[in-house]
């Protein structure tokens, strides 16, 4: 898996597992799309994206769904955590940062679909804020 950080985590129940290889090289970022609210439930979502090949499965299997043309979004068919997406042209895989063993390891540095987030939510940080998806997404 290359060189870098390993770091682990996986569903809440514990039936699936995954490792993703760290590098700085990642996307780190809060996406307030629709799409995010209703997988997660939340209000936004915390993704790391890295490439194909710095991401695995190391137990258990998971489900997924063709949420659109474009993605698949994977979860735990047991306990139904959503673990991590993938697009159609297999350039990234995007683990959300809540399933990770240790989820301060890395921190979103921009908001991604800004335009689309609940009003009601407040966000007090300085993170730049893209109206649509961050122009460096994978």
């Amino acid at each position: 898996m290359g060189e870098g950080r390993s770091l682990g985590g996986g569903c809440l129940c514990g039936a699936l597992r995954y490792e993703l290889m760290q590098d700085g090289a990642e996307v780190v970022d809060y996406c307030h799309c629709g799409a995010c609210r209703k997988a997660s439930g939340a209000p936004v979502s915390a993704w790391a994206q890295v490439a194909p090949a710095r991401f695995r499965v190391t137990a258990g299997a998971a489900t997924g769904f063709a949420a659109s043309a474009e993605a698949t979004r994977w979860f735990c068919g047991a306990c139904g955590s959503p673990v991590y997406m993938t697009d159609a042209q297999g350039k990234s895989v995007g683990v959300t940062l809540g399933t990770l063993d240790e989820p301060d390891a890395v921190s979103p540095t921009v908001h991604g679909w800004y335009g689309a987030r609940l009003k009601w939510f407040c966000i007090a940080d300085g993170l730049p804020r893209f109206l649509e998806s961050p122009p460096y997404d994978l």
